[in-house]
């Protein structure tokens, strides 16, 4: 036995560069559709006061975004995702400013703006964290992304039913069924659900 513990110090001792470094356990939180959910909707405001808006109703760069997305090209001080939904029913494209990394703001093509994503919080290097969207046109919450990872989200409905349960590209029902997939590629986002 002491000849074991022996070998093992040695080998810990003498053992690579990194290598304790690589083998160190990392927990980790994982969440259930339910507990995601409460964890989602806590603290969350169910209306956007409108003048937050006003700015952003029109996108009077509508005809350049169109073509950045279109050249899969991104420009200074804004990143610019196409989005596909309702199974090609629903067009637009998505605005990120630079300046304000906490809106996601959602245009139809012909630029008007439809919903806006809101992380009061955000910070992109922690998780986990929820976006509200909200509609433009009355304010009223539409539904909640709970991102636990870079790669898991959870979306609810604004009445607390699961959209879908991201994990990487594909959408999963409450069953754990596939129902939508995405795609982001040169900062495009497609996405079908």
């Amino acid at each position: 036995m002491k000849k074991l513990f022996f070998l093992i110090m040695l080998f810990f001792l003498f053992a690579p560069p990194g290598f304790c470094e690589n083998t160190v356990l990392r927990g980790s939180v994982n969440y259930t559709v339910e507990s995601a959910r409460k964890l989602a909707f806590e603290g969350l405001d169910l209306k956007l006061d409108k003048k937050l808006l006003t700015p952003y109703i029109e996108d009077e760069n509508n005809k350049e975004n169109l073509e950045l997305i279109k050249s899969h090209k991104q420009t200074a001080g804004r990143k610019v995702m196409s989005f596909v939904m309702a199974k090609g029913f629903v067009k637009g494209y998505a605005i990120i400013y630079d300046d304000k990394p906490e809106y996601i703001y959602y245009y139809s093509n012909g630029g008007y703006l439809v919903a806006v994503d809101i992380d009061k919080k955000f910070d992109s290097n922690t998780y986990p964290y929820k976006i509200g969207k909200y509609s433009a046109l009355t304010g009223n919450l539409i539904s909640i992304g709970f991102y636990v990872s870079e790669d898991e989200q959870y979306v609810y409905t604004k009445n607390g039913k699961l959209r879908a349960h991201w994990v990487g590209n594909t959408g999963y029902n409450e069953k754990g069924k596939p129902i939508a997939t995405r795609d982001f590629s040169d900062n495009i986002l497609e996405n079908s659900f």
